[in-house]
């Protein structure tokens, strides 16, 4: 059996507020016996309940204190006090003091319970959210790998495999939609460049560079979706300063003729 588990069910508090079953309570006792980490549990509990109704006790007024001592100077020998010789029944107030303690634990338990149960609501509620957020994210990279491939598939789409012009391990993919003319970019192998760099992709129409836009190295979609180029003989990448150039200012790093 796993003790600590047990404990913390709240059969601990269940048994000493007087909540548990009567079989839970048989059970609770057996066990006592069998695993003192559930004995001491139970003791620690007890005793930090008698703590909370002493720290909760009511102390009398201090007038009232004042006042009886007060009350016994002024008695002289002359006038002493006579005691009734009749029968005086006396009033235990014993129960009224174990009905008020036993209010007051069942008020702490109650708190006690209240709060286990909110903080293992709040712990599961996190946990659903948490994997809710990831079901979508999944969901969500799932369909633009779908679309992806649905991409690849139209037989419109030719692909441009660019390898590096002085590194072959630099390697990106284009792949050009002949109708609607959309360019998409898969980053196979691209370095990350420096803080003050960014790598540019370009179509190359008679000698003379295209701008299709600006390259971030690590994209959440297998295809990034570049602009658009009508015509094009070649695609290749350069390394910019931060935003892109107008024109190239580097030799290709990586290129492709169609």
């Amino acid at each position: 059996m796993n003790v600590k588990e047990y404990i913390s069910s709240g059969i601990v508090e269940s048994y000493v507020l007087g909540l548990a079953t009567e079989a839970e309570g048989r059970e609770f006792e057996t066990f006592c016996v069998q695993y003192p980490e559930i004995a001491e549990a139970k003791a620690s509990f007890e005793l930090a309940l008698e703590q909370r109704l002493l720290q909760d006790a009511i102390l009398p007024p201090a007038q009232i204190k004042a006042a009886i001592q007060e009350k016994l100077l002024t008695t002289t020998e002359e006038e002493p006090v006579h005691l009734q010789e009749s029968e005086t029944t006396v009033k235990s107030i014993g129960p009224w003091k174990w009905l008020a303690a036993a209010s007051l634990i069942l008020l702490a338990g109650t708190v006690f319970w209240s709060l286990t149960t909110y903080n293992r609501y709040k712990t599961l509620e996190a946990t659903n959210r948490n994997l809710q957020n990831q079901l979508e994210q999944s969901t969500a990279q799932l369909k633009a790998l779908r679309q992806d491939a649905l991409l690849l598939q139209k037989p419109e789409v030719v692909m441009a495999a660019m390898k590096g012009t002085t590194d072959p391990r630099m390697y990106a993919t284009v792949y050009w939609d002949t109708a609607s003319k959309d360019v998409y970019l898969m980053v196979n192998n691209l370095p990350q460049p420096a803080s003050d760099k960014q790598y540019q992709l370009w179509a190359l129409l008679n000698g003379n560079p295209i701008n299709l836009g600006m390259i971030e190295v690590k994209e959440e979609r297998l295809l990034v979706r570049m602009k658009n180029v009508e015509n094009a003989q070649a695609f290749a990448i350069t390394l910019e300063p931060i935003g892109g150039s107008a024109l190239p200012t580097t030799q290709p790093l990586v290129m492709s003729k169609l």
